[in-house]
């Protein structure tokens, strides 16, 4: 090993060392997290790109590592601002991988069987011919990304469910916490006196991950009522401090729960104003066109009005129907 400068490890806020890398979206950075020990652990991986690979290797430097030192990686979701030099750490060193089984679920299937649902659910969605190839360019494109920064042959360790998951000489307890991310897992652990939870892109302050889900793949339509699942299930757990993909580490895990999900709530109240608004039936195009000024937020809100919008029809507050391909909304 080749650390120098080693900080002391004088408590909790010791332990753990932030890494930043800078993506170009808000908030225009996302976090990893160094653990030290007689088995270093990172969890994360922070950006793709040569700028992400100096800031990893900078990040380190600057608590006496090199990516060689890591010997155990820990992530939480498969965003390539999370995994993106996961290459770099395999090049540098040997550590082990671990990533949660669901990565490995929605890897395995072929990008043609994705292609094909993408294109079929943003046609429901009401997007026509005249944006629908570039927008299902743009999406398998993000799919594509995702599994270059993190080859399936890379990971070492896949688990599921909610069993304690060792990690060199530590123990985590793994949430499994959907919406943002289809295998999206959070990860608790004690560090001297405190209970935190690394959290990936959950429990951020001071706003809410958008519910990405899995784009506009088969399962867009679960994404909000999962989403809303996730936090039900982050409410049942107690953290002292948070150590988040983006913002800044807090000791409001609580109150930031609570107010995802009031946001999501949110969200489902207003495709129910959409639709009272309306004298003839809506799209999700539509509805986003109205609720959006831009082509970025409006990318970013439109699976999240699909899924809102099964919710409010599995509670029958809404009724929808295809019509050549396209799904129409109304209220009920």
């Amino acid at each position: 090993m080749s650390r120098t400068n080693r900080p002391g490890a004088d408590g909790p806020r010791s332990r753990v060392h932030r890494l930043e890398f800078t993506v170009d979206w808000p908030p225009g950075h996302t976090a990893a997290y160094l653990l030290p020990g007689a088995e270093p652990i990172l969890v994360d991986a922070g950006m793709t790109g040569e700028r992400g690979r100096n800031e990893l290797i900078d990040g380190l430097e600057a608590h006496g590592y090199v990516p060689e030192d890591i010997e155990h990686l820990l992530l939480t979701h498969s965003h390539t601002d999370h995994v993106g030099q996961v290459r770099t750490l395999l090049e540098a060193g040997d550590p082990t991988v671990h990533a949660p089984a669901g990565v490995r679920e929605r890897f395995e299937r072929g990008l043609e069987t994705v292609e094909g649902a993408t294109r079929r659910n943003l046609t429901e969605a009401g997007v026509g011919e005249r944006y629908l190839e570039s927008a299902v360019d743009r999406l398998l494109d993000a799919h594509r990304s995702h599994r270059d920064a993190l080859p399936l042959e890379a990971v070492d360790v896949w688990f599921d469910g909610d069993d304690p998951v060792r990690v060199g000489d530590r123990e985590f307890d793994p949430v499994y916490t959907p919406g943002h991310h289809v295998a999206h897992h959070c990860y608790g652990t004690t560090l001297g006196d405190e209970r935190v939870v690394f959290a990936g892109d959950m429990a951020i302050e001071p706003f809410r991950a958008a519910a990405i889900h899995v784009n506009f793949d088969d399962g867009v339509r679960d994404g909000i009522a999962a989403y809303l699942d996730a936090l039900e299930r982050m409410q049942r757990y107690a953290f002292d401090r948070v150590y988040p993909g983006h913002g800044p580490v807090h000791e409001r895990y609580d109150e930031v729960v609570e107010r995802s999900i009031a946001d999501l709530e949110d969200r489902i109240d207003q495709c129910v104003d959409a639709l009272e608004d309306r004298s003839k039936p809506a799209t999700v195009t539509r509805i986003a066109d109205a609720q959006t000024d831009s082509f970025s937020e409006r990318a970013r809100v439109m699976p999240e009005l699909v899924g809102a919008l099964e919710c409010l029809e599995r509670e029958g507050e809404v009724r929808s129907w295809l019509e050549d391909g396209v799904r129409y909304y109304e209220s009920a």
